[in-house]
């Protein structure tokens, strides 16, 4: 592959060739920059780190994506976006994806039965921990967290910390603390 036709690609990861290479370097930080929807200045994604979908995701300051991570959104469908706003903590290992395939018919292979898309929010202040999922649909609430190993299947409230597969919210931020949910 060359290096121009990867730069077009919609994608950026240690499989797609030169672009894994472009996250080491700030001064390539500009052409990585052109192939994200959006993407501010301030953003770190580190080398090992996969995008599908670039052209529809949006990524906000100070978002960290550490090693491993895998965003991976349908570049299909324009409607579908993956939204990382401000100040958000993306931890090693985390898998974040639009899709999930369709399985509606026993008698033929899943993967000849296509798939549906939703968009994700993950919100201003949130941190999402080591080797979490969220999968299609979902939103993180604002200043909310992940536990480490976490599968999110729904929306996650604001100020809260959710746990589990699938996630359910352990803690509450009340009145200044962490309070525990019954």
């Amino acid at each position: 592959m060359n290096l121009f036709k990867s730069i077009k690609e919609d994608r950026i990861g240690p499989d797609i060739f030169w672009t894994h290479w472009m996250l080491r370097f700030k001064w390539s930080h500009k052409l990585i920059r052109k192939k994200i929807g959006e993407f501010h200045e301030s953003v770190e994604i580190r080398p090992y780190s996969t995008i599908v979908g670039t052209k529809n995701v949006k990524l906000g300051k100070n978002v960290v994506i550490r090693s491993g991570t895998q965003i991976h959104c349908n570049s299909n469908d324009s409607d579908v976006k993956i939204i990382v706003e401000d100040d958000v903590l993306i931890a090693p290992n985390v898998f974040i994806t639009t899709n999930n395939h369709l399985y509606k018919n026993i008698e033929t292979p899943i993967i000849f039965q296509g798939g549906e898309s939703d968009s994700i929010i993950i919100k201003t202040g949130s941190w999402i921990g080591v080797n979490s999922v969220i999968l299609k649909g979902t939103i993180i609430g604002k200043n909310s967290v992940v536990a480490a190993g976490s599968i999110v299947t729904r929306s996650v409230p604001d100020y809260s910390l959710v746990a589990g597969v699938p996630a359910k919210i352990i803690k509450k931020f009340i009145d200044g603390e962490w309070r525990d949910v019954k």
